[in-house]
């Protein structure tokens, strides 16, 4: 059955990457398919769905639609955009990804995405394309190594691990900072214009 299952999955991945159907409905279609054929019963299906991560996810969009709606995204993008005529796209980018890395040590990173893009998506910047910034966010958003909070995994190895903050904070910083370099420089190589 895992084959099988890996199959669905596989063609369903395609489906979606060679856009002959959404993500949405390549995935709603796989998960019908496992069903019907008993790979998975509709209980099990159900009790995989975690209300937690739905529910924080909801409630990220809605922080997001505020955040927009007050105009306090412009008024951050428009900050940004003044900083990176100062200091150049290089810093920029770095300094997008340090303060996605900063907010998804204290949130998810789903929630920080959803905030974060609200802003990014309303930036234009000679020299920086859309695709950059929003890897450069992506990446940010997946480097929460400063705290145990960032990352259900961090959590789990803090107590039992006899971590203490200190330690997060002593070898998340530079593993950030490297991260940070390095995400920048790759997305100025491989995705600049």
């Amino acid at each position: 059955r895992k084959w099988v299952a890996g199959a669905i999955f596989l063609c369903c991945v395609v489906l979606a990457a060679t856009k002959q159907l959404t993500l949405l409905v390549s995935m709603c279609c796989g998960a019908y398919l496992l069903v019907a054929i008993q790979c998975i019963t509709i209980d099990a299906a159900f009790m995989s769905i975690k209300g937690r991560v739905v529910l924080a996810v909801i409630a990220a969009f809605g922080l997001g639609d505020g955040l927009s709606n007050t105009n306090v995204t412009t008024k951050i993008a428009q900050g940004v955009v003044a900083t990176g005529e100062q200091f150049g796209p290089n810093v920029l980018l770095f300094l997008i990804f340090l303060a996605t890395s900063c907010l998804s040590c204290l949130v998810s990173n789903q929630t920080t995405v959803i905030i974060v893009y609200g802003i990014v998506k309303t930036l234009t910047i000679p020299g920086i394309t859309m695709k950059e910034l929003v890897i450069t966010l992506i990446i940010g958003a997946s480097s929460s190594f400063m705290t145990p909070f960032g990352y259900q995994t961090n959590l789990m190895v803090w107590r039992s691990g006899g971590y203490t903050f200190a330690n997060y904070f002593r070898f998340g910083l530079p593993l950030t900072i490297l991260n940070g370099v390095v995400a920048t420089v790759m997305c100025r190589l491989l995705f600049a214009d």
